[in-house]
């Protein structure tokens, strides 16, 4: 069925241009050779902005977080200055990793080495060594500070890259700046944080979540609440996303159109929408969640205003090059990050984090609560502890991700079998080709050659 699209002409619904795809067959090799994974690592990922923390983490003067990319562990603070800055978490006395814990503050603004003591500010310098008189050579070099790296604050996540030649942030993210900053995501607050070991390359996970031609077969249960044949991509520079209707069924044969199901019924719960005493159909719905939402902004107190009313809706769903995928919508947001594993090309870490906006009496009770200088005990906001699964303990991630989970290490084994070529993707697949077509084009930017695979 024909689709109504209600996001006004310059309102962040506008579809890009179509660029040139090559529907070659991208080679398996790509998410299986380390000659491939070693090309990443030196012209993507050592090269570009990569997501490393939340600024909610950062609240305080000397606060911190840790993150990993490859073998290297990257320090994020906040000095005293209120600036956050990314540094090389390794202390220059012995190699010691400074800071082994996921956050924290400072008690008295130093990290203190575990092995030696030496000790560094929040701003990376080297504040005090132990025993100086005993370095002939002296503990005064500059190269004894931690090496600090390009670290940028925006929308409530930190950017930092490995790369101190990275171009300027806002001009990596171009179309994304505008787009996800209508989403107030410095608002939202973490309600989940998970990491998994996944026996997968990092981009296999990458294209589970940039296609919807799996819905059908992965996730039927979706179908009575999700259209995934109207969907619009939209393929940028660097970056891509696709729009995809919810509340309204999927159009395809099998599916009533006009009977709203229980998913769907569950939906219009989650979004101000009564289904039990609703009067329409199936078809209906998406449009009145769309009013329903305006609603909630005038009595709730959300703030909707750079939202166009499919964003009402619609699951917007932004690819973040290279690893940062999201699911967004007017009140919440799903990401993941997805990290490559430092040695082998099947493996990677999947980075799962889940938020929430606010109303407006939720965000005034926090501030009065912090006036009196008290905590709110029955509302009050309470971080979630991140949690860290390696491949086999038993978790959930919920119904349909871990539907997903389940198909990825297949997925990876199927890749090296001998018979298995490459992927052969189709049109509502162009968003996997256009990925590969970037990372292809960055690594030859960098004088990288990309090896061409029987």
């Amino acid at each position: 069925m024909a689709l109504t699209r209600y996001a006004k002409p310059g309102t962040l619904g506008d579809k890009a241009p179509e660029p040139n795809l090559n529907y070659d067959r991208i080679p398996k090799e790509r998410y299986t050779s380390k000659e491939f994974m070693k090309l990443e690592w030196d012209h993507i990922w050592t090269k570009v902005w990569l997501r490393g923390g939340l600024s909610q983490d950062l609240q305080e003067p000397n606060s911190y977080v840790t993150t990993e990319i490859g073998n290297w562990s990257i320090l994020i603070t906040r000095g005293e200055d209120g600036k956050t800055r990314a540094f090389h978490n390794v202390c220059k006395h012995r190699g010691n990793t400074l800071a082994q814990q996921p956050r924290g503050v400072l008690t008295d603004g130093t990290f203190k080495c575990g092995y030696h003591r030496w000790q560094y500010d929040a701003q990376g310098k080297l504040v005090e060594a132990p025993d100086p008189e005993t370095f002939p050579q002296g503990v005064c070099d500059p190269s004894l500070h931690l090496d600090e790296l390009p670290c940028e604050e925006w929308n409530g996540w930190v950017m930092y890259s490995l790369n101190k030649d990275v171009k300027p942030l806002k001009e990596w993210l171009g179309p994304m700046d505008e787009h996800l900053s209508a989403y107030n995501f410095d608002k939202m607050k973490l309600i989940m944080d998970m990491t998994v070991e996944w026996n997968c390359n990092w981009k296999a996970s990458v294209d589970a979540f940039n296609e919807t031609y799996h819905v059908w077969g992965t996730h039927p249960q979706l179908m009575d609440w999700l259209d995934d044949m109207n969907v619009q991509i939209d393929l940028y520079d660097i970056h891509n996303r696709y729009l995809v209707p919810f509340g309204v069924p999927s159009p395809r044969p099998h599916i009533d159109q006009e009977e709203i199901g229980p998913n769907l019924k569950n939906y219009m719960a989650q979004n101000g929408l009564d289904p039990e005493t609703y009067k329409g159909n199936a078809q209906e719905v998406r449009r009145d969640i769309q009013l329903a939402q305006r609603e909630r902004e005038k009595t709730e107190g959300f703030d909707f205003s750079k939202l166009n009313d499919d964003q009402l809706s619609d699951d917007y769903h932004y690819c973040v090059f290279p690893n940062v995928t999201l699911n967004t919508h007017a009140t919440n947001y799903m990401m993941f990050t997805q990290r490559p594993h430092p040695e082998d090309p099947n493996k990677c870490f999947y980075d799962l984090q889940m938020f929430t906006l606010p109303n407006d009496t939720d965000n005034k009770r926090t501030a009065d609560v912090a006036k009196r200088g008290g905590q709110d005990q029955t509302d009050g906001y309470v971080r979630p502890e991140h949690q860290y699964v390696k491949d086999g303990e038993e978790h959930t991630l919920g119904e349909v991700l871990d539907q997903d989970a389940h198909n990825l290490p297949f997925v990876q084994k199927g890749m090296n079998n001998p018979a298995y070529k490459g992927l052969w993707c189709g049109k509502q697949e162009r968003r996997i080709i256009h990925f590969h077509q970037v990372v292809d084009r960055l690594i030859m930017e960098d004088g990288g050659q990309v090896p061409k695979y029987e």
